[in-house]
């Protein structure tokens, strides 16, 4: 489009991208960004409208690392996004001019881009072009991350050949992941590859991929190794290769699993990274307010949080609702915000997507409710009796749950069902209640008599208990009354003895505190800094001693729990220093803190300068002295230290595996081993230093994770089982542990154990938890009446994606498909990548497209996790499908991967006609053995 034409009402202005261009809209004069996403929208009305909803709802977002995103509008049959102008931002290949950030720039860079990726992944968006032109900085270092377009606000499928769009320019190419190019599936981690290109610009100044022509890049991406960024700036640090290590595997498995792990490791290696970031998460836009005060009567949305922190959290997560059914935040101020809604339906639509949304997010609680009435708009603020009136109402609702105000339940009649849920400040609420699922196409049988009964019996057991409890509280509070009565009269009897004998002197009371610093610890660690060594005079085997002793006495402190050793010194950091000089007899180090000197030492090699150091800071601070490795184990940790530092992974291999054979009870080796092996794809090396971390360091949960993943994922129930225990040791309601014992103790019928890892997986988030107390009778073959308890628990918890699952696919087995698809829509948000495609799979075999099905399991499955029972799935799915070859392959790759799922094996009608099938008892014999070493395993659980 040429300069100074007009596109609607938008005057276009210079071009500043492939389909971007300045703006201005005549309507206001404001200045803004024109994206054009498709010059040829749908000529039929319905797909047009249906395209234009589907991308409006996809553009729904809020974050403060992306460009903002104003409108999604159709212009005649062009389909343009107006996105906000970013004051003073400049692209991040423009920015550096080919020199790299400074260490702390490339934290702050990379964890504002990590965290805006994270985000676009949670809102189940692909990317698909993050490279250095999108990725915008501004003056004060915030980035935007721009370059959103149609393919990935309609959500078409994920084949890179939608990514495309600029294949033959050389300057995207070099930015593609290696399965983009080569025109493979792309998911997540193919924009976690074009991130670490994206980083490695900022830490290196140059992209890790060269070539003449976008042919030659696109050969070297998907052939050649990235260059060395020590060959282009050899002072990086060594935590910075480590990020960009984790994101440029040329096997998507090998990369980070997710946005979030990037996220979360930059956050380990640069705390100061996220506290930079939350100034701008802070910040909340501000709408232009006309000056004379508007007063209306309008539908609106209150909420705030007790948190100020997180107030601005708030604001995104529930702005976000509001926009997406087109209505507008009018007060977005402080931590209470107020937004209008157009209609009735927008609001209850806006307020069930955030009830569902501030579900999913853990620690934070937001009050809010849906309020109609006079209000009055002024200087860009909400106010008026009705507001003030409902805002009071906050203060006493239960947090993320949508209420209702009678004002709003009065122009809601016939729109939604309601419950009373009592008064409140004055107002009395309602909530939504949640409809009652549609009837099955086929009924299965009704609850036999002796069913009904075991229900009724199992009712009174609680009311008995209920009263039993009951009686004994009375009990106990009558006996803490007499102990009160008796502490007071005993008190008054010691006052006035006191008073009596005033001839001696008053004993202090206050509780002695002791003078002078404290010795550090786990709950207070001192902060540590330990600056380069300085060698004297300049010398080559100096200076690679000194670099060795410093490495190596970073890594030692930073693994003592009472010590943070931090990056740069601080005004609550400890500084430390050494210099390395040449004495009468050889070496030796002299230690410094501040401005303090300790005696010099000899050092004979790395070994003996490690502990001089180490010796020096846990006396300055007064930490706890320990004993370490032998001396040979030191020196091979140093040399290993300093190898991975030049990039040198073959010798940092070698020296690695050194020290552990030296001193297999040196855990920093450890450690390091565990992450070094994890990075190289040594999966069998790296399983085995996580145990062995695990048996030095018990308190390492991160290690026991990786040893529980990996020994379920080999089917060694007994380590894994026992690992998990561990880990609830230390950490009581482990979402993860609670998970998947409590799935195997319902595939071995153990009620026990099931019902009390239950009890546990109620204190978390409910969308976190994948077992319900039906499980037991899905599990023993009772779908019928297993089915009807999930309606029940669904209507308290609408959230849950493994719930939502399980009703879909004994939806399809019970040939209901309206259910199964109310319960697809659900998991197309909250669960995209498995469950999503595994019930997708179920309801296209229910239907007989067979290839339909098998697409859809495949992704399910690739996604599936340790513990998942994505083969059992697999084998009901090619039963509905009359695949008898295929449920027999897929039920023996379940019993060799140990899913829990072997009462529901065992006791499935659906296979039931493979009972006279050898093939089928050997599965049998398979699922029944597994059940008495799972019972074995759990066993040590209790």
């Amino acid at each position: 489009m040429p300069s100074n034409q007009f596109l609607g009402p938008y005057q276009i202005g210079e071009r500043v991208g492939s389909s971007v261009w300045i703006a201005e809209d005549t309507r206001g004069g404001k200045k803004i960004a024109l994206k054009l996403l498709t010059r040829t929208l749908p000529k039929e009305p319905a797909k047009r409208d249906a395209l234009l909803r589907e991308v409006r709802v996809n553009a729904a977002l809020y974050h403060a690392f992306l460009v903002p995103l104003l409108e999604i509008t159709p212009i005649d049959d062009h389909l343009v996004m107006i996105m906000e102008i970013v004051e003073e931002g400049q692209p991040l290949t423009r920015l550096l001019h080919g020199q790299p950030l400074e260490r702390e720039q490339f934290f702050r860079f990379a964890y504002q881009l990590a965290s805006v990726v994270k985000y676009l992944h949670i809102k189940n968006l692909l990317h698909g072009n993050i490279n250095g032109d999108a990725v915008l900085v501004t003056s004060e270092g915030q980035v935007k991350l721009g370059g959103l377009n149609l393919s990935n606000l309609a959500r078409r499928e994920r084949t890179s050949a939608q990514y495309q769009q600029k294949g033959s320019d050389a300057n995207c190419v070099a930015y593609m992941a290696p399965e983009q190019i080569a025109t493979q599936s792309i998911d997540e981690r193919t924009d976690l590859f074009s991130m670490g290109v994206v980083l490695f610009e900022a830490a290196a100044g140059r992209r890790p991929f060269a070539g003449a022509t976008a042919a030659d890049i696109a050969r070297a991406v998907v052939e050649a190794q990235p260059i060395s960024p020590k060959s282009i700036h050899p002072d990086i640090d060594a935590r910075i290769m480590n990020v960009l290590g984790t994101c440029l595997f040329k096997d998507p498995f090998k990369r980070a699993k997710d946005a979030k792990s990037v996220v979360e490791m930059i956050d380990h290696l640069d705390t100061t990274a996220a506290t930079f970031a939350e100034q701008f998460e802070r910040r909340v836009t501000v709408a232009v307010a006309s000056p004379e005060a508007e007063h209306r009567r309008s539908i609106v949305m209150l909420a705030d949080t007790a948190d100020e922190s997180l107030a601005a959290r708030m604001q995104q997560i529930v702005g976000e609702a509001v926009y997406l059914f087109d209505g507008k935040v009018v007060d977005p101020f402080a931590k209470r915000l107020v937004a209008e809604l157009p209609s009735v339906d927008s609001a209850l639509e806006a307020g069930r997507k955030a009830e569902f949304d501030l579900s999913t997010e853990e620690g934070l609680e937001v009050r809010f409710l849906l309020h109609a009435g006079e209000i009055e708009i002024a200087g860009g603020e909400a106010r008026g009796a009705a507001i003030e009136k409902a805002a009071g109402v906050l203060e006493h609702v239960e947090p993320n749950t949508l209420f209702i105000t009678e004002e709003f339940a009065k122009e809601a009649r016939n729109h939604v069902r309601l419950r009373d849920a009592g008064a409140r400040g004055g107002l009395k609420l309602f909530t939504i209640v949640v409809p009652e699922p549609a009837a099955p196409t086929e009924t299965g049988p009704e609850p036999t008599t002796a069913e009904l009964a075991e229900e009724e019996a199992a009712e009174q057991a609680a009311l008995l208990a209920l009263h039993a409890a009951a009686k004994r509280r009375r009990s106990i509070l009558a006996a803490a009354a007499a102990f009160v009565v008796i502490v007071v009269i005993g008190s008054v009897a010691l006052m006035w003895k006191r008073s009596a004998n005033r001839v001696q002197p008053e004993a202090s009371v206050a509780a002695a505190v002791p003078s002078g610093p404290q010795p550090p610890s786990a709950a207070n660690p001192q902060r540590v800094f330990i600056a380069p060594f300085t060698v004297e005079p300049p010398d080559p085997a100096l200076a690679a001693r000194a670099q060795a002793i410093h490495l190596g006495a970073l890594e030692i402190l930073g693994g003592f729990p009472e010590l943070r050793v931090v990056e740069r010194p601080g005004p609550d950091a400890a500084s430390f220093s050494a210099s390395l000089r040449l004495g009468a007899a050889g070496a030796e180090l002299v230690p410094a803190a501040g401005t303090k000197q300790g005696t010099p030492a000899a050092v004979l090699d790395a070994a003996s300068g490690i502990r001089t150091m180490v010796q020096w800071v846990t006396t300055e601070v007064q930490a706890k002295p320990r004993t370490y490795a032998a001396a040979d184990a030191l020196n091979a940790f140093a040399d290993a230290l300093v190898a991975r530092s030049a990039s040198d992974l073959t010798k940092a291999d070698t020296a690695l595996r050194a020290a552990m054979t030296a001193d297999p009870n040196f855990l920093p080796a450890q450690l390091m081993a565990m992450q070094f092996f994890a990075a190289s794809g040594k999966t069998a090396d790296a399983l085995a230093a996580a145990k062995q971390v695990v048996a030095l360091d018990p308190a390492n949960l991160d290690a026991a994770r990786k040893v529980a993943r990996s020994t379920l994922m080999a089917g060694d129930l007994q380590v894994s089982f026992a690992t998990y225990e561990s880990i609830l040791r230390r950490q009581p309601n482990d979402v993860e542990a609670l998970n998947l014992l409590s799935r195997y103790a319902a595939s071995v019928n153990d009620p026990a154990l099931f019902n009390a890892a239950l009890a546990r997986l109620k204190r978390i988030p409910a969308g976190q938890a994948v077992s319900h107390e039906p499980d037991l009778l899905a599990a023993s073959g009772r779908i019928d009446a297993a089915i009807q308890r999930y309606y029940a628990i669904e209507e308290k918890m609408p959230n849950n994606p493994a719930l939502a699952l399980k009703i879909g696919r004994l939806a399809v087995l019970r040939h209901s498909l309206p259910i199964a698809e109310i319960e697809l829509k659900k998991l197309s948000d909250s669960d995209p990548l498995y469950g999503f495609h595994m019930l997708s799979a179920y309801i296209a075999a229910e239907t007989q497209k067979r290839d339909v099905a098998e697409k859809a399991l495949q992704t399910a499955i690739s996604a599936s996790m340790p513990g998942d029972d994505a083969w059992t799935c697999a084998a009901e799915v090619y039963a509905i499908l009359a695949d008898t070859g295929s449920v027999i392959a897929s039920l023996q790759k379940a019993a060799q991967r140990k899913e829990p799922s072997a009462s529901y094996v065992l006791s499935n009608p659906l296979f039931r006609y493979l009972e006279n099938d050898p093939r089928f008892q050997e599965i049998r014999d398979s699922f029944a053995a597994q059940q008495k070493e799972a019972r074995a395993a759990l066993a040590q659980v209790r």
